[in-house]
């Protein structure tokens, strides 16, 4: 005659003192994982869902979610595989991974609104368990978030991009002019950021600005009707020569001065974005 593993005896004694007085005793660290390594292997789905329900049911305790998640969250592997078999013939490891991680968001969110359950239905808890996974399984999963918080419009025409818009050119030298001026004197500059500042505008666009290099197959090649797009960024070599000192300085004065200036005129990063 078999007898049972004496390191187990203390835990199905945990489970027949669960589901006799409907509560969950009070046990050790140790004690505790022991219990829900065996609750993770159990194999009799009735009284899987039976312990499931009791951690639901008590649900203040400190140790309730663990017990509950130890008995659904293989309900919830196998239910998702199945389902995945359904839906998707032969599913990919990302479709698996997806649904059962719907389901498992579900359980959770199952467990901590913690609704009351029905008292008129036969069953309620296992019903709401498995309607639980499979919406876990089917709906979130297919949630994508690239447009989220985007508000519809009833007429598209009215709206327009603002990068789009026709500038006029006269408005767009003095907004330039008064924007260059204002960062040329910011107060809290250190005197050489200033002083690179003053040296771009002095410079002025033809000596300060060129072309960005297109590289092909590590060659620089000229500009064609492939590359014809190409950035306008600032002349580092140049602004170098004309400041007396090495590129490398002038790299990390930009660094640290376009930090400052994002910060206080332009917050979206587009100024001085070379």
């Amino acid at each position: 005659m078999s007898t049972a593993v004496p390191y187990l005896t203390p835990v199905l004694e945990t489970l027949d003192e669960m589901l006799t007085t409907k509560t969950i005793p009070a046990l050790s660290g140790e004690e505790m994982e022991t219990l829900c390594s065996r609750l993770f292997a159990l194999s009799d789905r009735d009284q899987r869902i039976a312990i499931a329900e009791i951690a639901y049911l008590n649900h203040d305790d400190p140790q309730a979610l663990n017990i509950f998640l130890a008995c659904t969250l293989p309900m919830a592997q196998r239910m998702a595989e199945r389902k995945a078999e359904r839906v998707f013939t032969h599913p990919t490891d990302w479709q698996l991974e997806a649904m059962y991680g719907g389901a498992v968001s579900n359980l959770i969110n199952m467990f901590e609104v913690h609704r009351p359950l029905q008292p008129f239905v036969s069953n309620p808890f296992q019903r709401y368990l498995v309607m639980t996974i499979i919406h876990g399984a089917m709906n979130p999963f297919r949630v994508r978030d690239e447009h989220w918080n985007i508000v519809g419009v009833e007429d598209v025409t009215k709206f327009y991009r603002i990068k789009d818009r026709y500038q006029n050119p006269a408005e767009r030298d003095a907004i330039n002019r008064e924007l260059l001026e204002q960062v040329t004197t910011f107060p809290h500059l250190r005197e050489e950021q200033a002083r690179m500042l003053k040296t771009i505008a002095a410079l002025g666009p033809e000596k300060a600005l060129r072309q960005q290099d297109y590289y092909w197959q590590g060659r620089c090649q000229a500009r064609d009707k492939h590359n014809r797009n190409t950035r306008v960024i600032l002349d580092l070599n140049g602004v170098a020569q004309a400041m007396g000192v090495n590129k490398l300085k002038v790299k990390n004065l930009l660094k640290d001065t376009r930090q400052m200036l994002r910060d206080v005129f332009n917050r979206d990063g587009t100024f001085l974005a070379s």
